[in-house]
């Protein structure tokens, strides 16, 4: 019988080695791969979200619909300032650009780098600008005085009209997306329905919503509209054909604007400030208001803190435990703030005369 080959101590811890270093090169491989592809995405994504399995994606943190778990609890640090180019108003973030809506110089388009705005695109011919959002495809503008817009952004950040329309939406305000349909507050005119179809055509769909004072901003989901109806807030139900109201309209604070959920807790900002409702199916409750001695103008919130600007030029940075508000920090941003977003990493206000500014110190780090 042929023995084995006798396999001395030394040259078992000689192999052993050499199996360890080709296992630690292929996880080196494998390491490097997974940071190209995580360091490589794009958009919203600034950060790596915490608890994410090794070699899954997380989803992405969007600010459109907040979901932020834990963030920095500030100070608010300004990172950078871009003027008005007549009076700031509305503001959207999608990294790299920022869209600053203005009052009588139209929609332009700012590239951010963290440190400084660039602009590389404008529409002034639209005029008085208020209110700019997103699918995160188009952008849609309300532009009272001369319609509502659909925008795309080129590559190099120029903007293009897609689509217009200017005689049933002459007064567009600040509108939402949800179930193929875009709701839009015209004004006087009430709460449209509207279809695009992707190439340049928008169709209003449905009976128009009378206002019960001056629509002007809504957040919708699926069927559930919350409408900021100057005098009274409302919540609705829209089959695709007609809306309804499925509460009583809420007339507690006057003034409503503009209005922003996570699908439970919803915050309208008002003329006594921003108050939180809880929303059920049938009911809309109010749970506390945060009164800054100014009329509140714009609310923004990436899950974990609550933004809003108010009419004294100030930006407020806000916790709410579901119950109560709690002031973080502050800091001015001009004479009038009227815009507020964020993207996960810097919060922007647009002030009437005070122009963009860009803040780090809420940065989400876990969603």
């Amino acid at each position: 019988m042929r023995k084995r080959p006798r396999i001395r101590y030394h040259d078992r811890v000689r192999a052993g080695a050499m199996l360890l270093g080709q296992i630690g090169a292929a996880c080196g491989r494998l390491a490097l791969v997974l940071c190209v592809a995580a360091c490589g995405r794009l958009g919203f994504d600034a950060h790596t979200p915490d608890g994410a399995a090794p070699g899954v994606d997380a989803a992405a943190f969007d600010p459109a619909s907040g979901g932020c778990q834990q963030a920095e609890s500030g100070p608010l640090v300004l990172a950078a300032t871009a003027p008005t180019h007549g009076g700031g108003y509305g503001v959207w973030a999608a990294p790299p650009y920022v869209l600053q809506a203005d009052t009588t110089g139209g929609l332009h388009n700012l590239r951010f780098d963290g440190t400084a705005f660039t602009e590389v695109g404008a529409l002034p011919g639209i005029g008085w600008t208020e209110a700019v959002w997103s699918d995160r495809t188009h952008y849609y503008v309300g532009a009272p005085g001369t319609g509502f817009y659909v925008i795309d952004v080129a590559a190099d950040g120029s903007l293009a009209i897609r689509a217009q329309q200017t005689t049933t939406l002459s007064e567009a305000r600040h509108g939402w997306l949800a179930g193929g349909m875009i709701v839009v507050p015209d004004g006087p005119n009430g709460l449209y329905a509207v279809q695009y179809d992707g190439v340049g055509t928008l169709t209003t769909v449905g009976t128009p919503l009378p206002t019960m004072g001056w629509a002007q901003g809504v957040w919708a989901r699926d069927r559930r509209v919350v409408f900021a109806d100057a005098n009274v807030v409302r919540m609705l139900d829209f089959d695709g054909a007609t809306f309804t109201d499925l509460v009583t309209p809420n007339a507690a604070h006057g003034g409503a604007s503009r209005v922003w959920s996570d699908g439970s807790i919803v915050y309208v900002t008002n003329g006594d400030g921003v108050t939180a409702y809880a929303m059920t199916a049938t009911t809309l409750t109010e749970l506390d208001t945060f009164a800054p001695g100014a009329a509140a103008r714009d609310v923004w919130s990436d899950g974990a803190h609550v933004f809003t600007v108010a009419e004294n030029g100030m930006l407020y940075a806000l916790a709410f435990d579901g119950a109560h508000f709690t002031m973080l920090d502050s800091t001015s941003t001009g004479t009038q703030g009227l815009g507020v977003f964020g993207d996960g990493t810097f919060v922007y206000s647009n002030d009437n005369s005070g122009g963009v500014h860009a803040y780090r110190g809420f940065s989400c780090l876990r969603w």
